[in-house]
């Protein structure tokens, strides 16, 4: 398969690397650290093509693209990936490409309108037969230690700023929900302090399994890992990763005694381009990893409004579509023509009423008729949208 390459990072890189080991070709680059640093790659890299990157949206290019941060606007990214989907092409992208959830709603919605495969690389989540494991124990109780009560990430990190912390958290929150079930409310604590509450940040999480969720963040110290830790009705299981989301052990303590669970090691870069490859090939746009996506960074945008309201938010599963924008453009009108029009015509009846003029008579009657003109323009999504997806949308299906 032929692969391009738009814009480096810590992960597309590998990403790349990755493909070219199981076979596949490199033949675009664009926005190219790696190129640009003089870094021997095995793809030719002698010109940066990150100003020609329309010419990926001709399928005779390539059959995919990777895409990373590289070193452009994060909203120049994401139009760059929105006007890929929208073209067909299969994109991977490293996660999270950008901060804004509104991105990833409209990339979101451009997906679905193409049916385009469109996957994010978290390096957390590709151990797939293993977090299966851990789900059937959270769901069905672990063989030896009973009933899962309650689940705990802790995420060390050097620098613990904002930035850095809501990073984590987006990528930590997908691994969680695939452990815990799909979560869907969420409470956030932090210090008063503005500077430290990031540095400290607390998160409570609860879902589908209605098993409590804690996430925290904490500061690097020597010998300290993202760690999960199930507690369960007899005992503990602490699953400790490195900072590359590779296993380095699971620890079942049980009555005072400990043991060391095997595990087999995975390449979460070779998995994720291997299940790339495999839905490109097949044309399973349905195997979007996507909406994953969409709905950690719509936790991630949640942590700062419940820090704002002090309590739990419930996130509702939501879908930006066509129907809805429409529909949020013309609330915003409304709202517009409510406090502009009223006002302006009584002023203008009034002036007109001064002056002699026969409008004064009939204001009342300009401001029904543009109310009905405006209501009436509500139809539309009906009369021109397709009525079975309208529906289908006003339900969620």
């Amino acid at each position: 398969m032929k692969f391009a390459l738009l814009g480096t990072d810590e992960e597309s890189l590998p990403l790349a690397l990755a493909a070219v080991e199981a076979g596949h070709e490199i033949v675009w680059s664009g926005d190219d650290a790696a190129a640009r640093s003089g870094r021997e790659l095995p793809w030719l890299c002698a010109e940066d093509l990150a100003g020609q990157w329309e010419a990926l949206l001709d399928h005779r290019t390539c059959s995919a693209v990777i895409v990373g941060r590289g070193d452009i606007a994060p909203a120049v990214r994401a139009e760059q990936v929105i006007q890929l989907v929208k073209n067909g092409v299969a994109v991977l992208t490293t996660y999270p490409l950008v901060e804004s959830v509104l991105s990833y709603y409209e990339i979101d919605m451009v997906r679905c309108e193409s049916n385009a495969v469109l996957h994010h690389f978290n390096p957390l989540v590709q151990q797939h037969a293993l977090i299966e494991e851990i789900a059937h124990w959270v769901s069905e109780g672990h063989p030896e230690l009973g009933r899962v009560e309650q689940i705990s990430w802790h995420r060390p990190l050097v620098d613990r700023t904002r930035e850095q912390a809501l990073w984590h958290f987006a990528r930590d929150v997908e691994l969680l929900g695939d452990v815990a079930g799909r979560l869907n409310r969420l409470g956030a604590h932090g210090s008063p302090d503005e500077e430290a509450t990031y540095a400290g940040l607390s998160v409570q999480l609860l879902g589908k399994s209605k098993i409590p969720v804690r996430w925290e963040v904490g500061p690097k110290e020597q010998g300290a890992w993202p760690r999960m830790v199930l507690v369960a009705a007899n005992g503990m299981l602490s699953w400790e990763l490195n900072d590359t989301a590779e296993t380095l052990q699971i620890e079942l303590n049980q009555a005072g005694k400990s043991k060391i669970q095997s595990v087999v090691a995975v390449d979460v870069f070779a998995t994720a381009i291997d299940r790339f490859v495999s839905a490109v090939e097949l044309r399973e746009a349905g195997r979007s990893t996507w909406p994953a996506a969409l709905h950690a960074m719509e936790l991630t945008d949640t942590i700062e409004i419940s820090l704002r309201r002090g309590r739990m938010i419930d996130v509702h599963d939501q879908q930006l579509t066509e129907q809805m924008a429409f529909k949020g453009t013309m609330s915003a009108l409304g709202c517009g023509l409510l406090m502009v029009l009223p006002p302006v015509l009584i002023a203008a009846g009034w002036f007109a009423e001064k002056a002699g003029l026969p409008f004064a008579n009939y204001w009342a009657h300009a401001l029904l008729a543009l109310l009905a003109v405006f209501l009436a323009f509500q139809l539309l999504p009906r009369l021109l949208l397709n009525p079975t997806a309208s529906e289908q949308e006003e339900r969620g299906d």
